[in-house]
């Protein structure tokens, strides 16, 4: 069976009503499909942590999830067209470009970094195919 895929997606973004906007003046968002080694590298995964007391007894194991919700935008965004950000009074534009940008930008756009980590984390978790027979 050969299936149809596509290496990269777009998503025009909810933040801020960017929806609502002329297409000329939307934030765009490329980001790599999902895969089976991005899924493995960035869905967190459970660690058990031992307690032991100072002679090598086990007092227990604690089970916790580490997550890390910039490991998705590091991993999966390619590219944003369309956003950026002046500083009053200032003259020259900011543009956010790619994850690094978008990791340092003001805390105005954390709703938009939420915004993609949602959409990729549902991207590594929905397992769908293109079935055309």
């Amino acid at each position: 069976m050969i299936n149809i895929i596509s290496r990269e997606k777009t998503y025009i973004p909810k933040f801020g009503g960017n929806r609502d906007l002329p297409s000329s003046e939307q934030i765009q968002v490329t980001y790599k499909a999902a895969t089976i080694e991005l899924k493995n590298k960035i869905v967190a995964k459970p660690v058990a942590i031992g307690d032991f007391d100072e002679a090598g007894r086990s007092r227990g194991m604690k089970v916790e999830l580490k997550v890390d919700d910039d490991a998705y935008i590091r991993n999966m965004l390619i590219k944003i067209s369309g956003a950026g950000f002046q500083e009053e009074g200032g003259k020259d534009v900011t543009y956010i470009r790619d994850s690094a940008d978008l990791l340092k930008a003001p805390i105005c756009y954390e709703p938009l970094l939420n915004e993609l980590v949602d959409l990729f984390k549902e991207e590594l978790n929905t397992v769908a195919i293109d079935e055309k027979n």
